[in-house]
């Protein structure tokens, strides 16, 4: 009996493979409007795919993504768009890392640099804005009796909104750069095959997200309960959960559903503590520069607040994630994984 030949996405008609294999990513909003879902749609992949055909398709689309969104940015002042941004960017990020053994090391570099950098300006941008809805829900009614309070929470709005103003002025600068540093011809050059792999995606994907359930677990068995650890596990959790999106459609099993939902419920967890964390640190760069006692009392107070906040999040976040809890997650990928 003749032996089925893998299929080759060149081989398949162009309309045909976006629509059927490859749809659009489309980034939708969780309900509670912190952070994303992702991928509403894993992607329609065929087994019988070379690896090297879908990573690259699938890196295009994530490039063009990113892309799309810094030009968003650049042209209008959303706080969603520049969340988006930074998530896209993230995602992305994975991908390449996910992927970099059949790309070229240097373009992987590069590219990871300039998304860094995008992530970074865009996560500062989102710092402020955050800390704007935040002031805002303290502004009290014109009518309130606290004159004092508003004008100086209204003058701490203003100075936060020229914070906003220059950190969108960066993503735009950062735009530029990567326009001088020829971001689409580059997309081209890494999404170019730099030799036939004959290697299936499936057996490719499940490999290298089995190293990727590995590192997830040796930083999730800590427990030390301190920021630091929190920060470390709120990266690792999200490396882990774009790295599934990379998972075929059919491939992804109850417990990985399982660990998709315990993962975006700990990213939502974890959100609300580095929210926190970075609205007291701009209240306390804020406080060392010179202003009236009235607007310092405020800025003071809103820091402690942010602190006690912070605080309780991350108590919070480790009495909901247990032994048990963490146990239970990395059984269910090792049970996954194990035999790939």
């Amino acid at each position: 009996m003749k032996e089925e030949q893998p299929k080759v996405l060149s081989d398949v008609p162009s309309n045909t493979m976006l629509e059927g294999q490859f749809p659009r990513i489309r980034l939708t909003a969780d309900t509670d409007q912190t952070t994303f879902r992702g991928i509403s749609e894993q992607f329609r992949l065929q087994e019988s795919c070379y690896a090297t055909d879908v990573v690259i398709t699938t890196l295009r689309t994530y490039l063009d993504e990113v892309w799309k969104t810094c030009e968003k940015v650049s042209t209008a002042a959303d706080p969603e768009t520049v969340r988006r941004l930074r998530v896209t960017a993230k995602r992305t990020s994975v991908a390449l890392s996910i992927f970099s053994p059949l790309l070229s090391k240097k373009l992987v570099a590069s590219f990871k640099q300039s998304l860094r950098s995008l992530r970074q300006t865009a996560g500062a941008t989102r710092d402020y804005d955050v800390l704007s809805e935040r002031l805002q829900l303290h502004l009290p009614p014109e009518s309130s009796s606290s004159s004092i309070q508003r004008s100086s929470l209204s003058q701490l709005l203003q100075l936060v909104a020229i914070k906003q103003t220059v950190n969108r002025a960066s993503i735009m600068s950062v735009r530029s750069q990567l326009l001088l540093w020829g971001w689409q011809s580059r997309s081209d050059d890494i999404t170019a095959p730099i030799q036939q792999n004959k290697k299936l995606y499936k057996a490719f994907i499940q490999h290298r997200l089995k190293k990727s359930c590995a590192q997830f677990s040796v930083i999730a068995k800590s427990h030390k309960k301190k920021p630091e650890q929190l920060h470390q596990l709120r990266i690792a959790g999200k490396n882990l959960r774009y790295a599934l999106e990379l998972l075929p459609e059919k491939d992804l099993s109850k417990p990985l559903e399982t660990c998709q939902k315990i993962l975006r419920i700990m990213q939502k967890k974890v959100g609300d503590f580095t929210d926190h964390t970075a609205a007291a640190e701009i209240l306390k760069q804020f406080s060392k520069e010179p202003m009236a006692d009235d607007m310092l009392y405020v800025i003071n107070t809103m820091q402690r607040e942010e602190n006690t906040l912070a605080n309780i999040s991350r108590h919070g976040f480790f009495d909901w994630w247990t032994k048990k809890r963490c146990r239970l997650m990395c059984k269910k990928l090792n049970k996954v994984f194990k035999n790939d």
